[in-house]
């Protein structure tokens, strides 16, 4: 099993039966898991980012569970951004997923501006208007990554979450699954 294969299976192993998503060439693995399971969970194409977001901060707000959205690296994920502020002002539980470069593509602390293409420091950017944001670097630590993220946006004062997911993290094997 994949750790876009994994996320898949928690969200509907947790009740989500709808996600709002933007294609993009980072989030493709992810993109491709939820397809393998659309008897179980429905994929909702939005126009664009902004408008994904706020699907999943409506079925939110309305069906009581986790409101679960995806975009791509880069611009993507930032035109998500207002989505996340909503959820983050009026206590909405919403998981953001966005795809990023490969983690060794990542720049990391180099002072340059990007290393991959449309690579993107979303976490910085979110972490002030989320509970929790956070970009696993291993399969071996994801599946507590998307525990504490479910966790952190279903309980106390509810909010947004975002995992931001590099490419080859997506497609890892997560062993012993």
């Amino acid at each position: 099993m994949t750790c876009a294969e994994y996320l898949v299976d928690f969200l509907i192993s947790r009740g989500v039966t709808d996600v709002f998503g933007y294609a993009g060439g980072y989030i493709v693995p992810f993109m491709d898991a939820l397809r393998m399971r659309n008897d179980e969970i429905r994929v909702h194409v939005c126009y664009n980012e902004q408008g994904c977001a706020f699907a999943a901060n409506g079925y939110a707000r309305v069906s009581g569970q986790i409101g679960a959205y995806f975009t791509t690296s880069g611009p993507g994920a930032v035109n998500a951004l207002g989505g996340l502020a909503d959820a983050w002002f009026d206590g909405v539980p919403m998981m953001g997923v966005c795809g990023n470069v490969p983690t060794n593509e990542m720049k990391g602390f180099s002072g340059i501006r990007q290393n991959g293409f449309q690579e993107m420091d979303i976490v910085s950017m979110t972490r002030h208007i989320t509970k929790y944001s956070v970009t696993p670097m291993s399969a071996e630590e994801f599946p507590d990554v998307v525990s504490r993220a479910y966790n952190m946006a279903m309980t106390g004062r509810k909010g947004g979450v975002l995992i931001d997911f590099p490419y080859n993290i997506q497609k890892a094997s997560l062993t012993g699954r």
